[in-house]
């Protein structure tokens, strides 16, 4: 008669191990749900013509639909601030557990997230200035709020953040079609951003149309970020940094 087989005890360090690794998965999928409901919430101005027909498209800055005296204005300004909060959280969660990612990336993503919510919440203009001729002459005199005076500041802190994000995750995408992908985001904002900036100095050259074209780029990088964060960057993630 065979003695019978000692009852074998499961191997705790293999359990925690596959907790830490749902964890992990968990964190991610809920960082890339986050950015992509960033990217979503973004891109609330394709609604513009329906919700605000009165705004110009080729002259008016995508701001102006958030502005205090617009209509729908709490819908764009909600858009902004559902936006930032959830760049933030998803900076904070790939900080936790994708390493692969650069420090810099994620920090420019909260950077992102926090000017973007404080963009929408806080510092919103006062008025429409491409269509109110009063509120353009209030704003030349420096009249208008220190909200309205802000707004310049804070996106222009959101669209370095992402700039930086972006930059530094291009520099760590492997594999073709990630580096493609990266690539004509990369170009897209950087084309909108430069035109941008042109065109607020010469008014005539079409700046409502370069502003889209940069939210474009801005929402195609956190559409860039959320599958990096799901599938990442392509190469073997390091176990610390």
């Amino acid at each position: 008669m065979s003695r019978p087989r000692p009852h074998s005890d499961p191997d705790p360090a293999s359990g925690s191990a596959g907790r830490a690794g749902d964890g992990h998965r968990a964190a991610r999928t809920g960082a890339a749900v986050a950015l992509l409901a960033a990217a979503v919430c973004y891109a609330s101005w394709l609604l513009a013509p329906v919700l605000n027909p009165g705004l110009r498209p080729v002259r008016s800055y995508l701001s102006e639909l958030a502005a205090r005296d617009q209509p729908y204005h709490l819908f764009f300004q909600l858009g902004d601030v559902v936006t930032g909060l959830c760049a933030v959280v998803a900076g904070v969660l790939l900080g936790r557990v994708a390493r692969e990612v650069p420090r810099v990336a994620r920090w420019g993503l909260v950077v992102f997230g926090v000017a973007t919510a404080v963009d929408g919440g806080w510092t919103t203009m006062d008025c429409a200035p491409s269509v109110d001729a009063r509120c353009a002459r209030l704003e030349e005199l420096g009249e208008l709020s220190w909200r309205h005076q802000a707004h310049t500041v804070t996106s222009s802190v959101a669209v370095a953040g992402a700039l930086l994000s972006l930059v530094a995750l291009l520099a760590v995408l492997r594999g073709p079609a990630r580096r493609r992908t990266g690539l004509v985001v990369a170009v897209v904002l950087a084309v909108g951003t430069v035109g941008t900036l042109v065109a607020s100095v010469h008014p005539g050259y079409g700046l409502g149309l370069w502003q889209r074209t940069q939210l474009a780029g801005l929402s195609g990088w956190l559409l860039l970020a959320a599958a990096v964060a799901l599938r990442g960057t392509g190469s073997r993630p390091e176990r610390s940094r």
